[in-house]
């Protein structure tokens, strides 16, 4: 199987982001999963193992049965290589699966946010969502995105505790159609 198609599939992209950073068992990752068969998670994690995406972190006797932790073995990023010889239909179906998975989390966000504390204060919890389009060069954007991987990756390498709490960027870019040389 693919490493696209390992990363890219709505149940083990949700597994992986659950063990992400932790060592968890088959009921920890069920529990935090409880609206996906058990059943379901059994099967991807063992796709998973067997793509070398995830790892047996220790297996002990519990009740005369082999328990299983599990960990990421690697993380579940894709490189240039990895996406080289997908056709555009096929990028446009694994963004889609991406794009569902950035929904999905952030319409668990919004109904938890409104269900916890009964209302939504995104400023308070400093998420936002906006786009703008901008002319550079390719080595403009490159300089940026240098300095924005930089910046992202400070936090990347912190620790939990001290009052920080976990975030996502999901960051999208691509070329757009420049309607102003249209209208010249």
């Amino acid at each position: 199987m693919k490493k696209v198609e390992l990363i890219l599939h709505p149940v083990r992209f949700r597994i992986m982001q659950t063990i992400d950073g932790n060592i968890l068992t088959t009921q920890e990752i069920a529990d935090q999963m409880s609206d996906i068969p058990k059943s379901s998670i059994y099967r991807q994690l063992k796709i998973l193992l067997d793509g070398g995406m995830i790892s047996v972190a220790e297996t002990r006797l519990v009740n005369g049965i082999q328990e299983k932790t599990y960990q990421m073995a690697q993380k579940p990023y894709l490189n240039a290589g990895d996406v080289a010889n997908l056709s555009a239909e096929e990028h446009i179906h694994y963004f889609t699966i991406y794009v569902m998975n950035v929904l999905r989390e952030f319409a668990d966000y919004m109904q938890r946010s409104e269900t916890e504390t009964g209302s939504i204060d995104m400023l308070a919890d400093r998420v936002g969502y906006t786009e703008v389009a901008v002319y550079a060069t390719r080595a403009e954007l490159d300089v940026v995105q240098a300095e924005l991987n930089a910046a992202i990756m400070k936090l990347v390498r912190n620790e939990p505790g001290n009052g920080r709490s976990r975030h996502k960027f999901a960051i999208i870019t691509h070329p757009v159609k420049d309607t102003s040389e249209e209208q010249s």
